[in-house]
């Protein structure tokens, strides 16, 4: 990546010089994990590098890298793909339900300039309240549409 920045090929972000993506795609896992940033991991933390390593995952495989939360958070669009009713339970936890500081890592997805959009299927929203759909401070630009409507 910092080659990328030294051929101006990817900007950094002006405010706390992180590389700044035009977007980022991100799914989620069953306990809340982004990219591979665990719930209550040590990476959840770091402040300073754009990636860390990751030694002993709690899924395979056991090492991995990932982009760090700033990193991410400097992204202009955060785009979360999320499909099938095995996450249900997580997008209400994440959507609904307020967590403590790293028990969600998808919770502390907040782009210090850029937008989080959330692309959701009807399974994977199936526990979601009708308060939550229609409050447009969680959902500023929420618009339901069925399969049938298409």
């Amino acid at each position: 990546m910092r080659g990328l920045v030294r051929r101006k090929i990817l900007r950094l972000d002006s405010f706390n010089l992180f590389p700044q993506f035009d977007m980022i795609l991100l799914g989620i896992g069953p306990d809340g994990h982004i990219a591979s940033l665990f719930p209550n991991s040590l990476q959840l933390a770091e402040e300073r590098e754009w990636v860390v390593a990751v030694l002993h995952s709690p899924k395979p495989p056991s090492e991995r890298i990932s982009m760090t939360l700033p990193c991410i958070n400097a992204a202009s669009h955060v785009c979360f793909a999320v499909v099938g009713s095995g996450k249900a339970e997580v997008i209400q936890r994440i959507m609904e339900k307020p967590a403590l500081p790293g028990a969600l890592p998808a919770q502390m997805v907040r782009p210090s300039n850029g937008v989080v959009y959330w692309f959701v299927d009807k399974a994977a929203a199936e526990n979601l309240s009708v308060d939550a759909w229609g409050d447009p401070k969680k959902f500023p630009a929420m618009k339901y549409q069925d399969e049938k409507s298409r």
